[in-house]
């Protein structure tokens, strides 16, 4: 393992495993009228779906399912692996579609999300970050490259400006239910440099 990677290991991986399941299981519970919020919930870019099996543990009527340009050897969750730009499933396909910072990850982040919104029956759920200038665009890069590069995850760094995220909501015709951009992901001098105003949680109905 890189020096990057058990950085990131020890110091930041599990507190934001943690803390980012139980803000999204938060979310999830308060949607639409199935018990514990929606019964199925595709997660796109998930990873070795950590997240996911900790949000399920808390939302046992929640089944998540996952997809990824690269399925790790080992997850804690079903993930079949997809081509990057075309979700292999038919419109409406799940009840909310997730993608925790993976849009920023793709050379084309509106064409991924179109996507989203298409497999989409009900509900969108994004994490990602915005970019609000260079001192930003230059924290955003070393969080990316820190928490990434071990795993061999394509950096693009494309990073989008509140109005671009505003924009694509708008294009897809979809509402902003909620979102929530102080998420408390790391603690002490992390939390002081990389925490405020660079991410956020935005809760989409179609």
């Amino acid at each position: 393992m890189s020096l990057s990677g058990y950085f990131h290991k020890k110091m930041i991986y599990s507190r934001r495993m943690d803390r980012l399941s139980s803000l999204l299981a938060d979310r999830i519970k308060g949607l639409g009228n199935d018990p514990g919020g929606c019964a199925s919930v595709l997660d796109l870019g998930c990873g070795d779906g950590k997240i996911d099996s900790l949000i399920m543990e808390k939302l046992p009527s929640v089944q998540i399912e996952g997809i990824d340009v690269l399925v790790r050897d080992e997850t804690y969750i079903n993930v079949s692996r997809y081509d990057g730009e075309n979700i292999p499933f038919t419109d409406g396909s799940y009840d909310a579609v997730m993608a925790v910072d993976v849009l920023h990850h793709t050379d084309s982040p509106e064409k991924i999300f179109k996507e989203i919104c298409r497999v989409s029956d009900r509900y969108v759920i994004i994490k990602d970050h915005v970019c609000t200038g260079l001192m930003s665009y230059i924290k955003l890069r070393v969080m990316d490259y820190v928490g990434n590069a071990h795993y061999h995850v394509r950096l693009p760094y494309k990073y989008l400006t509140d109005e671009q995220w505003r924009h694509m909501y708008s294009e897809n015709e979809l509402e902003l239910l909620r979102i929530d951009t102080d998420l408390h992901l790391y603690k002490g001098l992390f939390h002081m440099l990389f925490d405020q105003k660079l991410h956020f949680i935005a809760i989409l109905a179609k």
